[in-house]
């Protein structure tokens, strides 16, 4: 004889956490409950624990859009849209200054070889040499050239203006006359159907890469005897500026996603979960991307809408492959060691790191997903357990809105920490909405680590 059946649970009760970065590639309610409808200054850097961003602070204040970060022999260079300039103390000196500003005026700088010699170009000016005291111009480089590279002790100049990579002769930046077919210099010529001229260079796992709009060159060998050009592949470069290497993957901007590149395999498509910030970049200023990265996170700042210079930064797990919004907008970024520094449009340059940004708590949120544990139920009480680290001085809010989007928010929890010690937290929540679907909004200002959100649902009436 069968047993009776056991009652069934009146309650259905899920367990998640909150760290797998933003999704808006497909309809709020088709993605998973640990990602993010939208979000502000929170990262997956404890995955899978979420937390509020790490903040930054003011390192020196120049002037102008700053387009370009680098060092040289212990001392800060930087590039705006006038000329390159040196730290000396708390005052910026020029190394090279035009007369007039030009928000179209980008810097690319290398060292080469023995790393006694700074060179930098800006698509204009001839190839300068710069050994931290005296300026000279390398007449013999090939002129308003763009974009520079080193690889396998030559130096690789290309430009906006013609479809030539040319290369330096062996371990002399200096030499672009020399014949000889192993030390000597020379010119290879990279033209495709479409017309399109280079618009970045760069080198990466023993090859240098040369990209144009729509399509990747890569060159193999290390002189005229061997050098190979592959055939094209499809894949584009839209801003020379967004592309960053790490230990094991070269990363660029292109004209329908950003890219992770290996080496060997296909450059692969990273960026499908921020599409809706890929649609919007500005075509005709999108040379003003620019990406950086600290080893952990690659940081990419995007033109986006009517804007002229980046107004959008996402940060980007590489462990992951999760993607967060921060609301600091980078226009350059360089990595000194293991501190990640960062441009502005208005002249400052900002070191990453500390709890506030220069000295301000972090506002920051996070938007989830439609949640409905069960749709066919007609009634339903819904009951939260949020659990979460808060720092002292932090805030915290809890909000819900019913519906799958759209809708009033209604605050259910609100409180401010100011004992001075980490309060860990477990805020319940009780939704209560005739709707099917409910959102939360979480949001606060000041440290946080979101441990988990633990989900019940009970039927009314069972």
């Amino acid at each position: 004889m069968n047993p009776w059946t056991s009652k069934p649970n009146r309650g259905k009760q899920s367990i998640f956490t909150l760290a797998d970065g933003i999704n808006q590639a497909v309809e709020s309610v088709e993605i998973k409950d640990s990602q993010c409808v939208t979000s502000m200054n929170v990262d997956s850097a404890i995955y899978p624990t979420l937390q509020v961003v790490e903040g930054c602070s003011l390192l020196s204040q120049h002037a102008g859009y700053i387009n370009h970060i680098t060092k040289f022999k212990g001392e800060w260079y930087c590039g705006n849209e006038t000329g390159v300039y040196k730290l000396s103390g708390a005052s910026w000196v020029g190394v090279y200054e035009y007369s007039y500003p030009n928000p179209e005026r980008l810097w690319d700088s290398a060292m080469f070889f023995d790393g006694s010699k700074l060179y930098f170009l800006d698509g204009a000016l001839p190839l300068q040499q710069y050994d931290g005291a005296s300026l000279t111009t390398v007449s013999n480089a090939p002129a308003k050239s763009s974009f520079l590279t080193t690889h396998a002790n030559r130096f690789y100049l290309t430009s906006t203006n013609d479809n030539l990579l040319s290369y330096s002769g062996l371990r002399d930046a200096t030499d672009w006359t020399s014949t000889n077919k192993y030390t000597g210099t020379g010119k290879i010529t990279v033209e495709t159907p479409d017309g399109e001229k280079p618009t970045g260079l760069s080198q990466f796992s023993n090859h240098v890469l040369l990209f144009k709009k729509y399509t990747m060159h890569k060159l193999f060998g290390e002189d005229s005897v061997n050098f190979s050009m592959t055939q094209p592949y499809g894949v584009g470069c839209i801003s020379d500026r967004s592309i960053v290497s790490t230990r094991d993957s070269l990363y660029w901007l292109g004209p329908d996603g950003f890219y992770d590149y290996m080496g060997g395999a296909a450059p692969v498509k990273i960026s499908e979960p921020i599409k809706p910030y890929i649609d919007s970049i500005n075509m005709n200023y999108a040379r003003h991307c620019c990406s950086g990265t600290d080893g952990r996170f690659i940081y990419l700042s995007l033109v986006t809408g009517a804007s002229t210079l980046p107004n959008v930064t996402l940060k980007y797990d590489i462990q992951g492959g999760r993607w967060w919004p921060v609301n600091f907008v980078a226009t350059s970024y360089f990595l000194d060691g293991q501190d990640l520094y960062f441009g502005t449009a208005d002249g400052k340059i900002m070191k990453m790191g500390g709890d506030t940004i220069n000295g301000m708590p972090v506002d920051w949120y996070v938007v989830t997903k439609p949640y409905s544990v069960d749709e066919t139920a007609r009634g339903a009480i819904h009951k939260l357990w949020i659990v979460a680290d808060i720092e002292g001085g932090s805030s915290f809010v809890v909000e819900y809105a019913g519906g799958t989007e759209g809708g009033a928010w209604t605050q259910v929890y609100s409180s401010s920490f100011n004992s001075g010690r980490i309060e860990s937290i477990r805020i319940p929540v009780i939704v209560r909405t005739p709707e099917f679907w409910y959102r939360l909004k979480l949001s606060g200002s000041g440290r946080m680590k979101l441990h988990r959100i633990i989900k019940e649902v009970t039927r009314r009436g069972s």
